[in-house]
């Protein structure tokens, strides 16, 4: 019996891959630039550098690389400008959130000396949490001269109350310029949410929705995945499965990935060349078998 080692190693080697290309992970190397995704960090990168613009929101439907897209653009904040305390999620009080940004900022850096009458705030005193805050935050902007950068991902999980909290931070600033930028990242009910609470869509500056591929792009994903992983020859997916996939998946990235990465299993497992629109048709039965 082959070990697991094997089996992946066998599974490479037919496909002609170096490593596995449609995994559910969150690889900055996998980033596809659609025109949408390309938009939606470029609107980011706008709001954080122009660090006057209070908040951005980022919505998009389940699976379509809204977390990627966020960890590319966190990825891309120089250290040396940016401080960035991301969430993943944020279904959390405000006190919470208070607290962790203020332990995160602590220890990011080794070298930080820490004054010497800081002491870390308890959990339960606000009053002491917003002081703690606000003194980290003078340090970062007056001594370090670097931006704190807030991102909620999943923020369509905050309560009203919390997202009000979080939004009033921004009102920590200089005469000339913010101390922090915020962004909240979520499902196309964040939209509804904020929209609802006035105080808070306001203060938004510029916002974005992710859509899902077209048959082009959904193509184009697939083909860059699989040039990531390593593969030089793209004739892996035939033309007409190509088309199955598209409309199985209806361009929603993770569920590209899901379809994918089963037919190239289903592949290895049978031996085959290449996947046809045969083999894509016998997964997505089996899919919708098991899911009803």
């Amino acid at each position: 019996m082959r070990s697991g080692n094997d089996r992946r190693m066998g599974y490479l080697r037919h496909w002609d891959l170096k490593e596995k290309p449609f995994e559910e992970l969150c690889d900055t190397r996998f980033f596809f630039e659609s025109d949408d995704h390309r938009e939606a960090l470029d609107r980011m990168l706008y709001v954080v550098n122009d660090r006057n613009m209070h908040i951005g929101l980022l919505t998009g439907e389940i699976g379509s690389g809204k977390t990627l897209t966020k960890t590319v653009f966190q990825k891309s904040l120089a250290r040396q400008s940016f401080e960035v305390v991301a969430f993943e999620n944020s279904h959390f009080t405000f006190s919470d959130i208070l607290y962790d940004i203020i332990a995160r900022i602590s220890r990011s850096s080794h070298d930080r000396p820490q004054k010497k009458d800081f002491t870390m705030p308890s959990r339960g005193d606000l009053y002491l949490l917003m002081n703690g805050f606000k003194a980290l935050l003078e340090t970062l902007f007056f001594e370090e001269k670097r931006h704190l950068t807030l991102i909620f991902d999943e923020a369509q999980q905050m309560e009203d109350s919390v997202l009000d909290e979080v939004k009033n931070l921004t009102n920590i600033s200089s005469e000339t310029q913010n101390y922090l930028t915020i962004f909240f990242v979520g499902q196309p009910e964040l939209r509804e949410k904020i929209k609802r609470l006035k105080q808070i869509d306001q203060r938004i500056f510029l916002r974005f929705h992710l859509n899902n591929l077209d048959y082009g792009n959904t193509v184009k994903y697939v083909f860059h995945r699989l040039r990531i992983a390593g593969l030089e020859n793209f004739g892996i997916f035939t033309d007409p499965a190509l088309e199955m996939i598209f409309r199985m998946t209806g361009g929603v990235p993770r569920e590209i990935n899901r379809l994918c990465k089963l037919a190239l299993n289903h592949g290895f497992a049978q031996n085959l060349a290449e996947i046809s629109k045969d083999e894509i048709d016998v997964i997505a039965e089996d899919m919708r078998k098991h899911q009803s």
